[in-house]
């Protein structure tokens, strides 16, 4: 089987999609060293996989980052480059080529948020002709790979002429990196970042759709009732974030509410470690990476009763709507006061956490390939 990858998509500030990509072709390299992969990146990234493949994947480095470029190579060069190559085509990130020449295309959509919440995203990604593109990719594919059954729900609402036969659930995994840590370990990632203690702890892009204002807000009733945690914020910039960043500067949050920016996800593990809370109350989520990193670091956590979070973490996290503050700053107290309920959401986390494995979501993936492969 001969399988052609585009990975272009990635992004150097790395989000939940880049994370999926980096380890699900990492871990292919673990499982597979039969079959033929070609690796497509953007010259960028020509360094990504050094050293971490064996000699049956080939990476190849044809595409710069920019987005108008991106655009062109994935239309253009991509699809004639593999054709009469490749057995199967993957295009991760919710567009496939025009061109789809004699093989097997599968195609991954992480969500439908562009469509059933279109004021959360940018100009770009809400626009008429973006979403287009999007439905036509679903349609003409052989496969479509979502994260979560959810996101399978919202592509069989929009679209309920697509055979739910050809949507495959295949979801996260984790690295074995996140654990619980050590007292060492946690003091050393505290000392590194500055971090202020005890915090507690969100972990995402800071953009209007990760309802980060609620968690704020939520914050800062806590406050008036005398709790001693801090307030720590560690994602990129996104889009519409300057009303929050005036909230933080108020006086009543000065020096509680701490913006870390973005963090190499290597060293997330030890803030994770270090919290004594982890919040994630997202508007909507096809997946929601975060909580699960919370979760087998062994930190309680609070997220919101929609979407995949609830489908995945309903047994394991305390699930609040993202639209209650109320309630959102209630289960944030009663977290940080009952030591016996904060023990029983960790053992909860930590036996979840412990069922996601990346290895599991790449041998899945490649069966998703061979079934393609055979027809």
């Amino acid at each position: 089987m001969k399988v052609a990858i585009d990975l272009t998509a990635l992004l150097p500030v790395k989000t939940g999609v880049d994370i999926f990509l980096k380890n699900l072709v990492l871990h292919f390299g673990k499982i597979d060293e039969e079959n033929s992969f070609r690796i497509y990146v953007n010259y960028e990234d020509r360094h990504i996989f050094d050293h971490c493949l064996p000699d049956n994947y080939t990476i190849v480095p044809r595409s710069l980052r920019l987005r108008a470029i991106r655009l062109l190579f994935q239309q253009l060069w991509f699809p004639f480059d593999i054709d009469g190559w490749a057995d199967v085509v993957h295009s991760p990130s919710f567009l496939m080529p025009f061109y789809r020449g004699r093989q097997r295309h599968m195609l991954t959509v992480y969500d439908m948020t562009f469509f059933s919440l279109p004021g959360y995203h940018n100009a770009l990604r809400r626009s008429q002709f973006f979403r287009h593109m999007i439905l036509k990719s679903i349609l003409r594919t052989d496969l479509v790979q979502v994260p979560s059954q959810s996101t399978k729900q919202d592509v069989l609402n929009y679209l309920p002429q697509v055979s739910p036969e050809r949507i495959h659930v295949i979801p996260y995994g984790l690295g074995h990196e996140f654990r619980i840590h050590s007292r060492d370990e946690v003091l050393n990632a505290v000392k590194r970042f500055g971090l202020p203690t005890p915090y507690i702890l969100y972990v995402g892009t800071i953009e209007p759709r990760k309802n980060v204002a609620s968690l704020v807000e939520s914050y800062k009733t806590l406050l008036k009732m005398g709790i001693s945690e801090h307030l720590v914020l560690v994602g990129p910039f996104g889009w519409g974030y300057q009303e929050l960043l005036k909230k933080i500067r108020s006086d009543s949050l000065k020096n509680r509410v701490h913006l870390l920016g973005y963090v190499n996800h290597e060293d997330l593990p030890g803030i994770y470690a270090g919290a004594r809370l982890f919040v994630y109350p997202s508007f909507y989520e096809g997946f929601g990476l975060p909580p699960l990193e919370a979760m087998a670091c062994g930190l309680p956590t609070i997220t919101s009763r929609t979407s995949a979070l609830e489908e995945y973490y309903k047994v394991a996290a305390v699930l609040v709507s993202p639209t209650d503050k109320n309630a959102l700053t209630e289960a944030m107290k009663r977290l940080l006061f009952d030591d016996a309920l904060r023990a029983e959401y960790r053992d909860r986390g930590l036996t979840l956490a412990s069922m996601f494995k990346w290895e599991k979501t790449a041998a899945r993936m490649l069966d998703c390939y061979k079934l393609l492969a055979e027809k």
